[in-house]
């Protein structure tokens, strides 16, 4: 792919929304991970971004170390936010446990993005998403919580393009090269989780984005790289794949709104 374009669009794209929105600049959730890394280099070119930092006790120290050296890095205006309090106290008034793993994670990522909203009221900032294409196909986030922005600007990069975009724009490799992790508990792992690696689930992704069983795609373009991966998937990470984006497809919808009759 051609990044010195895709980087051009991009800036463009971020350039234009904030001068039509009115608002001093961007705010994002800076996690020490690659998706809001890759973000906070690109709006960093734009105007002045704000980065909040909100781990949890259960939180890598390794991942918040990176977050913190990458705001330096980007001169970005930077805050530390505790939650564990926050999230205690959800906890203790739903009579959640954290061995509810998933919704102890929707509760952190919402938590969050509470926190990046209210922080943009207060500086007028936009709230700059940080879910890539990967994820959002799968449904691999929180509606209302890490889905959740005013814009974003790598929404169509698969997460293993996200990889290559982060070496041309000169991440951190310690930020590159670690594991994928949400980091909502303990020893998390996006792919473990997922059951397949980024780049089986992007190779499966896209065939189905370019027409399953379409006579237009032949075996030779498959093979030849024209489709991720360079390979035709299997038959089972395809149905895990439709599924997914079958069940969450309502991720990416607004909310429906009934239609009333009037005279």
């Amino acid at each position: 792919m051609n990044y010195e374009k895709i980087e051009k669009n991009i800036l463009e794209f971020l350039r234009d929304y904030l001068a039509t929105s009115g608002a001093k600049g961007f705010v994002l959730g800076l996690s020490g991970g690659l998706d809001s890394a890759v973000v906070a280099t690109l709006c960093a070119k734009i105007a002045p971004t704000h980065a909040l930092l909100m781990p949890t006790r259960l939180s890598n120290k390794a991942n918040l170390a990176d977050a913190l050296r990458l705001a330096k890095t980007l001169g970005l205006n930077h805050k530390i936010i505790d939650i564990s309090n926050i999230l205690e106290s959800f906890c203790v008034a739903n009579e959640l446990s954290k061995q509810q793993k998933l919704r102890y994670g929707n509760l952190c990522a919402r938590v969050r993005m509470c926190l990046l909203y209210d922080y943009s009221s207060e500086h007028a900032l936009l709230v700059v998403g940080t879910s890539n294409k990967s994820e959002r196909l799968l449904g691999y986030g929180t509606i209302f919580g890490d889905m959740a922005c005013a814009l974003n600007p790598i929404g169509e990069l698969f997460k293993s393009e996200i990889f290559e975009f982060a070496n041309f724009l000169g991440v951190d490799k310690a930020i590159i090269n670690k594991a994928p992790s949400a980091d909502l508990w303990e020893n998390q792992s996006d792919e473990s989780e997922l059951g397949y690696s980024y780049k089986e689930l992007d190779g499966a992704l896209d065939f189905i984005l370019k027409g399953l069983g379409n006579s237009r795609i032949s075996k030779g373009e498959i093979l030849s790289g024209k489709i991720l991966g360079g390979k035709i998937p299997s038959a089972g990470i395809l149905e895990f794949c439709k599924k997914r984006m079958k069940n969450n497809a309502f991720k990416l919808n607004t909310p429906a709104i009934a239609k009333v009759p009037r005279n």
